[in-house]
């Protein structure tokens, strides 16, 4: 706040940064609509000059008052006026006894008291307090047309808050008139949440011109000596307050109706809308509800065709498998392929045990899962995690097998082992037998190597989709005829095993087991030679193939002298593994066993 004098020649300054979302009117509006409504309210601000002329002439004892220039100004001068209840109580009296002399000093020392003029005091700044909260809300609007709306209204009320304090403490019909007013605004505690019609912006301004009116009128009535003689003798003479208080209390009458047949229009409308939106939900649920159906129906229809496209799909694979199945000239399933078969052979092949009628005095180690996980080679074989070879080599025993005319390896049983434990864990085996029966028949590698592609190529049948033409093109090259050399035939169905294996980086680590590869028709060294030169050229890592391979070197010795330097860490090879007798010991330890 400012002192009077400085408040009435100081340069009015906006800041449009107080004005909230209040906004009704803006300055200037494209039709001049604004302007007419905003009329009243500029008569209020013309005023302002002249009324704070007369107050400057009326209060020039008084130079030491203030004036607020905005709401929160003025609320911290109320609040000062309502901490401070013993100077509220004296300037009441000293404004009676200022007016009457000595008449009225008796007459209401008499008649009132001392505490009763204290008490009105109080009474008008808790009044005058509550309707300033209303009537701010009008001023509120009004500084959305620009501030010197808030700052004529705000400094109007302050200068009428001192004067009445400081000159009408005595008066209890002021604090009457702003009670009765504060129960006229329309009761809402933000005038923002009325819909402003040109009704209600008309209503607002003429409001806002009429409370600076009454609040100027009042100012100087309470300023003139003479008034307040009149007043005390009881005989004021009409100043015309009362008829001011009766507009505005007609106006914001107005206001209210306005505001409530507004609200009424505004609650029609919606609750129109909320009908139409109603019925509008309606339709659209039923046309959700047709969409949903028919979505479900559609989804049944693609999973059906989905199905029938899948089943079309595998048995066009299944179909083209065997096609090429046809042109590799393969029989599968053969006793070759057949597990279950080939370990029952080798079961009666081996049962040579401390207590077999025949040798009751002789036994021979027999191959299992714990003697292989002794074998260092196997081992690491299991565990490198590229692409390699295992070779187990080595004799049996003349009186090693249970009869007589088996010419079964005891290292044969390892490959059965290897490949039901991995099938076992779900891992893809590929297994062939050179050797399925009791007594050894010659097989060629090339046979051998084609079923061992079927088989993979059974696991994931359509692979053929894309690659077919190009498997039947290697198939067909020259390379593959019976004319081309042992080592040329060979390498050709590698290469085809090695397209392949392509197709399958998906499904993980790939084992092929080869039993008694020895008696194959080619040279065991040009066969074991490309496998190694096989396994040495998968280098992609998404690609891993693990292979085994059994050999017996009464029939095919493999000399791996070569292979210094060469896939040296892809092969792991155990040589010379033959089966040897058991001694008392292990014997005696054996038949504890049974």
């Amino acid at each position: 706040m400012e002192p009077l004098d400085a408040s009435l020649s100081h340069r009015d300054t906006a800041d449009d940064s107080i004005n909230g979302d209040v906004n009704w009117f803006t300055k200037t509006g494209i039709d001049n609509t604004n302007d007419q409504l905003l009329r009243p309210a500029e008569e209020a601000v013309h005023g302002r000059n002249d009324f704070r002329q007369k107050m400057k002439r009326l209060l020039k004892s008084a130079s030491d008052l203030q004036a607020a220039k905005t709401k929160e100004e003025l609320e911290q001068q109320i609040k000062k006026y309502q901490q401070d209840d013993d100077s509220l109580e004296d300037r009441a009296i000293a404004a009676m006894n200022g007016a009457t002399q000595s008449h009225s000093k008796y007459e209401t020392n008499r008649k009132t008291g001392v505490k009763k003029v204290g008490r009105i005091a109080q009474l008008f700044v808790k009044r005058f307090a509550d309707f300033m909260q209303c009537y701010s809300g009008v001023i509120e609007v009004l500084k959305g047309a620009g501030q010197m709306y808030g700052i004529v209204a705000y400094e109007t009320l302050s200068i009428f808050l001192v004067v009445i304090i400081n000159k009408g403490g005595n008066d209890s019909k002021i604090a009457d008139l702003l009670g009765d007013l504060r129960k006229s605004f329309p009761q809402l505690s933000d005038w923002k949440k009325i819909y402003p019609t040109v009704s209600i912006k008309t209503l607002v301004a003429e409001v806002y011109k009429q409370v600076i009116d009454f609040a100027r009128d009042a100012s100087l009535y309470f300023t003139h000596f003479s008034t307040r003689l009149w007043r005390a003798i009881g005989r004021p003479p009409s100043m015309g307050i009362d008829n001011t208080v009766g507009a505005i209390r007609g106006k914001l009458a107005a206001v209210n109706a306005e505001a409530m047949i507004q609200l009424h229009k505004r609650t029609k409308n919606i609750d129109l809308t909320v009908q139409e939106s109603h019925r509008e939900i309606k339709k659209l649920k039923d046309l959700n509800d047709v969409l949903v159906a028919s979505y479900k129906h559609l989804q049944e229809d693609y999973q059906a065709f989905r199905e029938e496209i899948t089943e079309r799909e595998r048995l066009e694979d299944i179909q083209k498998l065997e096609l090429f199945k046809d042109t590799l000239k393969i029989s599968y399933p053969s006793p070759e392929t057949d597990i279950t078969a080939c370990n029952e052979v080798l079961n009666r092949a081996f049962r040579n045990t401390p207590h077999s009628p025949k040798s009751p005095k002789i036994a021979h180690v027999q191959m299992s899962l714990d003697l292989l996980n002794t074998c260092d080679e196997y081992l690491r074989w299991r565990n490198l995690s590229q692409s390699c070879i295992l070779v187990l080599s080595g004799r049996t025993a003349s009186d090693g097998r249970s009869n007589h005319g088996y010419t079964n390896s005891w290292l044969s049983p390892a490959t059965v082992q290897v490949t039901e434990e991995g099938r076992n864990e779900g891992r893809k085996v590929a297994y062939y037998c050179c050797h399925p029966d009791i007594r050894a028949e010659s097989h060629r590698a090339k046979d051998v190597l084609q079923s061992l592609i079927y088989q993979i190529l059974e696991w994931k049948p359509d692979v053929l989709r894309h690659k077919n033409q190009s498997f039947l093109s290697s198939v067909r090259s020259e390379a593959w005829r019976e004319s081309a050399s042992e080592k040329e035939a060979i390498n050709a169905v590698l290469r085809l095993l090695r397209e392949v294996l392509t197709g399958l980086k998906d499904v993980g680590v790939i084992t092929i087991v080869v039993d008694r590869l020895d008696l194959c028709e080619e040279k065991i060294f040009v066969v074991m030679d490309a496998l190694v030169d096989f396994i040495g050229s998968i280098v992609d890592e998404s690609c891993v193939v693990k292979m085994m391979v059994v050999l017996d070197p009464a029939h095919g010795y493999w000399d791996a002298e070569n292979l210094e330097g060469k896939h040296a860490e892809r092969v792991m090879l155990r040589q010379d593994w033959n089966q040897r007798q058991l001694s008392p010991l292990e014997m005696q330890r054996k038949k504890q066993s049974y």
